[in-house]
Formats: C-alpha cells, sequence, structure tokens
C-alpha cells in the first residue's frame, strides 16, 4: 500500500506525518504545493513531486513512475487525528472497495451540492460522489482503471457495491474535510456585468419612451448573467475538487 500525502498545510506536520506512519507505514510519497517546498524542505523529508494547480495530474504521472499498488490519498490540511485513521482502516478491512470519507453538509450545502451536482452530470453524466478528496483509499483494481483515464476521476459517484463510507461527525474534522474555492478575481466579472446592465437599463428608462420590452430584454439579461454566475461558481468548486 502505497500513501500519497498532499502537503498544502504546514500546521503540525510532524505530527500528522507520524500518524499516517504509524497507520500505514513509511511508503509515502510526498506531493507537495509550490508555496511550502521551501518550508518543506526544513524537514528533511524527500519531495516526489510538486504541484501549484494540477495536482490530479501529477499524482498521475508520479504513480506512472512506480508500480501499481492500493492508494491512500491523504492531505496534511485535514484534520488527522488517531480516531480517524482508526476508523478508517476498519473501513478498507480488506482492501476490496474504495473507502471514501463523507463530511456533514448543512441544509444550505446539501442545496448547492444538488446545484452543483445538475453541472456536473450535464457535462459529464456522472455525478460527483461528494465524498472528501483529503482521505480516499483506492483498491488496485481501481488506481489501474484511473490511470488509463485520469487520476482526477476518483471522485466521480460509481456503483455502490464498490464503494464503503465513513460518515464523520467531529466538527473539526468535518470542517476541514470540505474544499474551499476561496476568492477568485474572476468572480467578480458577473458583478460588473449586472452593474453594466442595471447602468443601461437607467440609461433606456432616462431617454427612451418606456416599453414592456424594454424590461423583458433587462430580465433576460439579469437571468443570463445569473446563470452563468452559477455555472462559473460550479465549474470552480469542480476544478477545486477533481483537479487542483
Amino acid at each position: 500500500m502505497k500513501v500519497i500525502f498532499v502537503v498544502d498545510n504546514i500546521e503540525d506536520l510532524n505530527k500528522k506525518i507520524n500518524i499516517v506512519k504509524a497507520h500505514f507505514g513509511e511508503n509515502i510519497h510526498y506531493v507537495v504545493k509550490g508555496n511550502f517546498v521551501p518550508l518543506f524542505a526544513t524537514f528533511n523529508l524527500p519531495i516526489d513531486a510538486v504541484y501549484v494547480n494540477n495536482l490530479a495530474e501529477v499524482v498521475h504521472h508520479l504513480l506512472l513512475r512506480f508500480d501499481v499498488d492500493d492508494i491512500v490519498m491523504c492531505y496534511a490540511s485535514l484534520n488527522i487525528n488517531n480516531k480517524l485513521f482508526d476508523d478508517f482502516l476498519k473501513k478498507i478491512a480488506d482492501k476490496d472497495k474504495i473507502v471514501n470519507i463523507m463530511p456533514k453538509y448543512n441544509a444550505w450545502e446539501r442545496m448547492c451540492n444538488g446545484a452543483y451536482n445538475i453541472y456536473v452530470h450535464s457535462i459529464f453524466k456522472a455525478n460527483d460522489s461528494m465524498a472528501s478528496p483529503k482521505l480516499q483509499f483506492l483498491p488496485l483494481p481501481f488506481v489501474n482503471e484511473l490511470l488509463m483515464s485520469h487520476f482526477g476521476n476518483k471522485l466521480f459517484e460509481i456503483d455502490a457495491e464498490h464503494v464503503t463510507t465513513l460518515y464523520v461527525e467531529d466538527k473539526e474534522t468535518n470542517k476541514s474535510l470540505k474544499v474551499k474555492t476561496g476568492f477568485n478575481k474572476n468572480n467578480l466579472i458577473p458583478i460588473i456585468i449586472a452593474l453594466l446592465i442595471t447602468a443601461a437599463l437607467v440609461v433606456c428608462l432616462a431617454f427612451l419612451k418606456f416599453h414592456f420590452l424594454i424590461i423583458i430584454v433587462f430580465i433576460c439579461l439579469y437571468l443570463a448573467d445569473i446563470i452563468l454566475s452559477i455555472f462559473y461558481r460550479c465549474k470552480l468548486y469542480f476544478d477545486a475538487r477533481f483537479l487542483k
């Protein structure tokens, strides 16, 4: 069994690595986020790969360098603790199923996830499992399939008989399991477009004779802006979960 340990956070790193080693052994490959490379180098641990915004691709190419084996994906930004890993190992058992960790989503998150999965299914004809990418067990046959397609596909929903799921209740662990997209300057584009539409509407109402058709046109423009904004947010979330 190989561990792919993604260093996307430095906090309590030694403690987390020791917990990983205690549960899964020493066969650990470190994939380090670019901005953490200088700090990680001070830990005197090998750097097997470096990524910026292309984690799935980097891991894919890293795995092609080795013999295929069962894989545990683990992120340093996860709230790693002994209880979580003890429960995780029990789920792995005889290594015949994928083990996903499912965060507890609140009502608002479930609603957003539903809209997001409409976007995912419309493009890929499959649903996002909504499991966390930060801790996952992938048995050898599934790893083989991923390496013949794309490693990022590991989060797509597959038949229930091939998957076992661990549900997490601990608040801190649950929070750390979720993917955050953060601020992107492109998020301002729909806001700017909405302001331009509003400015155009004001000008039209000021200088043109009021007509019901004008209102209909601008309502359509606002709706188009909202829909494009939702699609863009869904794309950002998909990229953060599957690729980055």
